[in-house]
């Protein structure tokens, strides 16, 4: 079966007129023979549901059909062979890997007659792919390996990467061998190109504006000869016809010169004109337009979120945001589109990703939100002051004290307990960090102007045990005062709401849940509503400038306590949700003093609940 494709467009039968002496099937009309093809796997019964080949023959899809149960039927006449193979190219799509270990590494594509080639409408080609590398439509994790951090354990694509992926990703191109290599990296990738330019004359005859094609070539960014080995890559596709639809990735990682060499082809190759150059009217300019048309056109931009929701966090230290919907399923999948690209249906759905966040990509089919590039900021003071003022008082800003994939994770603890049925002692040590994220944040992230813009701040905070709280006597506490009086001449307090959540812990695979049903007493519950006070005092200083409103949103801390687990089960949840809520009520009380009733005074009600509460995952 390994060289079934090459069989199948390469064999020549004597043809078989249709006449009395004809096989039974040339006798049938066109539409029987067409739904025959379909029940035997030639092509799917459903639009929508095209099955996977590999022009190698390598298993792609369990759901697929076996090529073997159509394959003697490809080989009965030319007339069958013509009618069938172009409909098997036409109504699927095929995979070709550059296959390092033969000597014709794409030989399928040249064993191709030019019929099939012209009947073709999807066909992804990999030279070389470093990561997303999934030779099976269906495997345990389908996803990008770049979704989770490599640094991190648990729960994340670099750990199924592992497992679902090994010994399947490449080195990029130009990529040394090992540590201390000095081979002719350059010499070797152009090896391989010379034999993909070979190759891609075979598809010259593809059906103009008919085939969606995907090549994914990933190369090594810091070689000096990166440019040029990219723009090696992709010549081919501007000499083919013009093509339906395009994705290229070159690079495992964003780097903005390869991208704009993968953008630049894809308008290339589907015919698109660059757009002209005119003269910017002096009459006319972004600039000179009053202050509010430009603030609503910046709203339009990257600027603002599609989910209005930015993450920051101390693990990451950049700017996520999470594609959850808290208000319906099918706005979930609406919003979808803007952070995770790869799911949807597209040419390299199974066998590459081309997010231009993640990759150094482009594709037509990828609008994944990306932070807002220096570019709009670098054009004048006037624009660069919109811009911020857009983006930071158009989104929420969310900070998580530590990672908000997942936001219940602990510092430290994973090198602590590194056995998911760890039964020993509650691990006991301080606060790790001399400053709270939501410091560093305020302080050093975002542009002292900018902090009068913020209209909504969220402060996240996992459920730390209870000696790990910031204590009074601590450098991150002590800063955090210094900061709540630094903070009271820079924020626009009665533009802004402010809330504080503690996330309460998940039983899940890579969380020691079982830590917390074995806190000893009522007093070690109570030590962590203390710590919630704590944290909360210095924002009173904010009330004093008029801020607009404060919430909370609290875990009971008592509630994973030996006391409380041997309450009858009957009275413990009602009991919990009235002491939660009794929690929520005295934080925000203390805080907010004599405002507090105006809060939820005529009907008024909390803010709802942000996005990443929805979908930890962020993306």
């Amino acid at each position: 079966m390994e060289h079934f494709w090459a069989a199948s467009a390469t064999t020549s039968l004597t043809d078989s007129p249709t006449t009395p002496s004809s096989p039974p099937l040339l006798r049938l009309p066109p539409p029987i023979r067409h739904r025959i093809y379909h029940l035997v796997g030639v092509a799917s019964r459903y639009a929508g549901d095209a099955p996977r080949f590999d022009l190698h023959g390598r298993k792609t899809s369990g759901s697929a059909p076996k090529p073997s149960i159509f394959h003697g039927l490809l080989l009965s006449c030319r007339v069958i062979y013509a009618e069938a193979a172009a409909l098997l190219y036409s109504a699927n799509r095929f995979i070709l890997h550059y296959d390092h270990a033969s000597p014709e590494p794409l030989q399928p594509l040249h064993s191709l007659t030019a019929s099939s080639v012209a009947s073709l409408t999807r066909l992804s080609i990999v030279i070389n792919q470093a990561s997303c590398h999934h030779h099976h439509e269906h495997g345990g994790y389908p996803h990008c390996c770049l979704e989770g951090r490599e640094r991190d354990g648990g729960w994340n694509g670099a750990s199924f990467c592992k497992t679902d992926h090994a010994n399947l990703h490449q080195l990029p191109l130009l990529s040394p061998a090992s540590e201390g290599d000095c081979g002719d990296t350059r010499a070797a990738a152009q090896a391989v190109l010379s034999k993909w330019h070979l190759a891609a004359t075979c598809l010259s005859s593809v059906t103009s504006g008919r085939l969606e094609l995907a090549l994914v070539c990933d190369i090594d960014p810091r070689h000096e000869a990166a440019l040029d080995i990219a723009m090696s890559a992709t010549a081919p596709l501007c000499l083919l016809p013009r093509l339906k639809d395009c994705c290229i990735r070159l690079c495992k990682t964003p780097d903005p010169r390869l991208q704009l060499i993968a953008q630049e082809t894809v308008f290339q190759a589907r015919g698109i004109p660059p757009p002209l150059y005119t003269k910017p009217s002096t009459r006319a300019t972004l600039t000179s337009l009053p202050r509010e048309l430009r603030l609503r056109i910046l709203e339009y931009t990257d600027l603002v979120v599609p989910t209005r929701e930015v993450l920051w966090s101390r693990r990451d230290q950049g700017y996520l945001t999470s594609s959850s919907d808290s208000t319906s399923f099918r706005g979930y999948h609406h919003r979808r589109q803007f952070f995770r690209c790869w799911q949807t249906d597209t040419v390299g759905s199974f066998v590459g990703c081309f997010c231009r966040r993640r990759h150094a990509a482009f594709s037509f089919a990828c609008k994944c939100w990306a932070p807002p590039g220096p570019a709009l900021f670098l054009i004048c003071r006037t624009l660069l002051e919109d811009s911020q003022f857009v983006f930071f008082s158009s989104n929420r800003f969310v900070i998580h004290d530590y990672r908000p994939d997942p936001p219940w994770a602990l510092p430290l603890l994973e090198e602590i307990i590194t056995d998911e049925d760890y039964d020993g002692p509650v691990p006991i040590y301080e606060y790790p960090n001399e400053r709270l994220a939501a410091s560093q944040f305020l302080r050093d992230v975002i542009p002292p102007h900018c902090i009068a813009y913020l209209r909504f701040l969220e402060l996240v905070f996992p459920p730390y045990l209870p000696p790990s709280w910031p204590q009074s006597h601590t450098p991150a506490m002590q800063d955090w005062w210094a900061m709540g009086k630094w903070l009271q001449d820079k924020v626009n307090a009665p533009g802004l709401t402010l809330r504080l959540v503690v996330v309460e812990p998940q039983d899940d695979d890579d969380f020691p849940f079982n830590i917390y049903r074995r806190l000893p007493t009522q007093s070690e519950g109570r030590l962590v509503t203390a710590s919630y006070l704590r944290l909360a005092c210095p924002l009173t200083l904010l009330v004093d400038k008029g801020l607009a409103r404060f919430y909370a949103k609290l875990i009971f801390s008592e509630f994973w306590t030996k006391e409380f687990r041997e309450r009858p089960a009957i009275y413990r949840s009602s009991w919990a949700e009235r002491r939660a809520r009794e929690t929520k009520r005295h934080i925000e009380r203390f805080v907010t003093g004599s405002r507090y009733e105006s809060m939820y005074a005529n009907d008024r009600v909390e803010p709802a609940r942000s996005h990443w509460e929805h979908w930890y995952q962020p993306i």
